[in-house]
């Protein structure tokens, strides 16, 4: 394969990987916005939300035993006077809430 080939082969790899990570970057990005409302609807209208936070990839996570791929995250909540944290863990294929507790 000739020089240019080759440079052509690398830019072409490049660039497949840069889209790839791209869209698993926005899929979270979408994934995780929809799993904070989905833990501010558990917790309810009575916790003011004041922060959030979710970790920037998916990871691999167990629950009750099972491992998959999940979305970590938590949630800062006050009420009155009382500032609370939740942590939570979703499923990252279904969106669906694994597991929330206080802490």
């Amino acid at each position: 394969m000739s020089k240019k080939g080759i440079g052509s082969l690398i830019l072409a790899s490049t660039a497949l990987v840069a889209g790839a990570a791209a869209t698993v970057a926005i899929k979270h990005h979408v994934d995780s916005n929809r799993i904070i409302e989905k833990v501010k609807n558990v917790l309810g209208d009575d916790q003011k939300v004041i922060g959030t936070w979710v970790e920037p990839l998916y990871q691999r996570v167990n629950v009750d035993g099972e491992s998959t791929w999940g979305i970590v995250g938590g949630v800062t909540t006050l009420d009155e006077d009382d500032v609370s944290q939740y942590h939570f863990i979703a499923d990252a294929m279904s969106g669906e809430l694994l597991n929330i507790k206080k802490i």
